[in-house]
């Protein structure tokens, strides 16, 4: 039995729930409070002292990326060349310095200050709207369709579906679905990504979760 342990939000670990429904392994999802999570940092059960952790048969395992490129390998979503498997890592890399922007907007303890300063880095010409703009040219150029041009979706396509996405469902103050109007070519991604069975499943009955329905078939669309 494999378990992952995060908080209840998508956040860093959702990109891995999907991989892990795919993967078909017996994995059992488990969430934590921040109390929960402190009490698992001071019993030194965490590799790094940070989450979400996978247990595994063989072990502990952290970082977000670095439990993806794991189960991906499990899963034929990771690339067996080197050249390949470079290029998914580094989308792997761009994709977490666009969610990093956000981080010091965290420590924003005003409600109304903190919703402006997203409002700036989404807005057009903002880092974070750029970053969405970036991620868009470079799936326009792909002669595969996919965003580190694989034969087939890796865990790159896996992660930039979750956060990107993630990010517009409202759990962000100052954050919205505005962010990717206009930008039909990830919402093509979108409607790619949520064909896939494992995805489908997962999602397809979560049109009124309050975070999760940007994951749903069709939630960006009146077609699907």
């Amino acid at each position: 039995m494999y378990r992952l342990i995060y908080f209840p939000t998508p956040g860093r670990a959702e990109a891995i729930r999907i991989i892990l429904d795919i993967s078909e392994l017996p994995w059992e999802n488990i969430t934590v409070d921040f109390s929960g999570y402190s009490e698992l940092r001071e019993s030194k059960k965490l590799p790094w002292g940070l989450l979400p952790v996978l247990e595994t048969p063989l072990g502990s395992l952290s970082e977000s990326s670095s439990i993806l490129r794991y189960l991906g390998k499990m899963t034929d979503y990771y690339p067996s060349d080197a050249w390949s498997e470079a290029k998914v890592d580094e989308c792997l890399d761009a994709i977490s310095d666009m969610s990093n922007i956000l981080v010091a907007t965290f420590s924003i303890n005003d409600l109304e200050e903190k919703i402006a300063a997203r409002k700036v880095l989404s807005a057009p010409g903002g880092k974070l709207s750029n970053c969405y703009d970036l991620f868009c040219e470079k799936l326009q150029n792909s002669k595969t369709g996919w965003i580190a041009e694989t034969e087939k979706p890796s865990i790159a396509d896996i992660r930039l579906f979750s956060d990107c996405f993630g990010l517009v469902s409202g759990n962000y103050d100052g954050i919205d679905p505005s962010l990717i109007e206009g930008r039909e070519i990830l919402l093509e991604f979108h409607s790619k990504m949520c064909a896939i069975p494992g995805i489908y499943s997962r999602y397809k009955d979560m049109k009124d979760d309050e975070i999760l329905w940007v994951y749903s078939p069709g939630a960006f669309t009146t077609n699907e």
